[in-house]
């Protein structure tokens, strides 16, 4: 006789509805991942000379075409990934937060340069306010002022290792 109330070792876990686990996701889940993780379209956001790294990163010496995320898209409404690339001012602050809050689900951003991490070497001035972590919830950072195009590019592929192993699921 077992105890009251225990819960039976041969019968199947219990997940409330809406929630997954491992055992019952679905090869449809994993195949969307998978899509995610390979067609990542940046917003073409310059805000300083870190975006100039990244630029050189998209262009045919490294080749960010490798990992789905060459094409730059000028409007939030078509891409899924914002690269902050460059110190983050008080005017440009609330700007960004309306850029994230356009773009398509599922949305991933990543800080790329010291500037986007804690304001750089620009931290104590007047017009810096606070790291990007506080305006948009960032997912990957890339650290580097500026950060060389190898860093960037491996930046993208952590992304998509976060992205195709389920850490990451912003929407």
């Amino acid at each position: 006789m077992g105890m009251i109330g225990s819960r039976k070792s041969w019968g199947p876990e219990y997940t409330e509805p809406g929630q997954s686990s491992p055992q019952n996701e679905s090869l449809l889940d994993q195949a969307l991942r998978q899509a995610t993780a390979h067609s990542l379209w940046p917003l073409m956001l310059g805000l300083d000379y870190t975006t100039l790294e990244l630029f050189h990163a998209v262009g045919p010496h490294h080749d960010l075409a490798r990992f789905g995320a060459e094409v730059m898209r000028p409007s939030p409404r078509q891409v899924d990934l914002l690269i902050l690339a460059g110190v983050v001012n008080r005017k440009m602050a609330p700007v960004i937060r309306r850029l994230y809050e356009a773009m398509a689900a599922p949305r991933f951003v990543i800080a790329c340069g010291a500037g986007a991490i804690s304001g750089g070497t620009f931290a104590d001035s007047y017009a810096i306010d606070e790291p990007v972590d506080k305006i948009v919830p960032v997912d990957v950072y890339i650290p580097g002022d500026p950060p060389r195009p190898e860093q960037v590019i491996d930046g993208i592929r952590r992304l998509t290792e976060a992205i195709k192993s389920g850490e990451v699921t912003r929407c």
